[in-house]
């Protein structure tokens, strides 16, 4: 059987970026994540450590899952070790920048979010999750360039045109946040009037 397509939520696609190739996992991952269970996840991220401590997969997991709770320095902390033992984790790279925006540092997330971004060139979720970092660093230039290359890796990505468009209303662009409205209308209509009520509502 074909393993499904990455879900919609960036988090849990670079939770699973690269884990294994059991369909089984993913899905048990996948429940618990609809279910919100994070102490569940963390419970079989940390007994799979246990039987393998130099495996990476678990420890980004754990990771995701400390996130998830909202223990931002305890995700942090697990993070940086799974980059520390393996560079080339996308997904971990991208679970740590978060965990660092997340807990009020977006100019060290950016920065190592823009790590990321050579490590993984071609995955949407780096380049959404640096744009993120620069927006709640005020630098909404950056941000919207690695929002743009985001919708040009994942064109159906609403999230990411989403956020471009806000960005681009809060520069005070409003011909290409309409663009982005347009763009929206056949990808995710509802985030589409919610952008346009935004762009109404900041030009009164």
């Amino acid at each position: 059987m074909e393993p499904p397509p990455l879900p919609a939520d960036p988090l849990l696609a670079s939770a699973l970026s690269r884990r294994g190739d059991s369909y089984d996992e993913r899905e048990r991952i996948v429940e618990f994540n609809d279910d919100r269970d994070w102490a569940g996840l963390l419970r079989l991220a940390e007994e799979q450590q246990r039987r393998d401590p130099e495996g990476s997969d678990w420890g980004v997991l754990a990771g995701y899952a400390r996130l998830r709770q909202g223990d931002y320095p305890n995700a942090v902390a697990v993070l940086s070790r799974v980059v520390q033992r393996n560079p080339e984790d996308i997904g971990a790279w991208n679970l740590l920048g978060e965990s660092l925006r997340l807990a009020g540092q977006p100019g060290r997330a950016a920065q190592t979010l823009e790590r990321a971004s050579i490590v993984g060139r071609t995955f949407y979720v780096t380049f959404f999750l640096l744009g993120q970092a620069y927006r709640d660093a005020n630098r909404l230039d950056r941000a919207t360039a690695a929002y743009r290359e985001a919708t040009r890796l994942a064109p159906e990505f609403g999230q990411a045109w989403f956020e471009l468009g806000s960005a681009y209303a809060r520069m005070g662009e409003i011909k290409e946040a309409r663009e982005a409205v347009e763009v929206l209308r056949k990808v995710d209509p509802a985030q589409a009037e919610q952008l346009r009520a935004q762009i109404r509502a900041g030009r009164r």
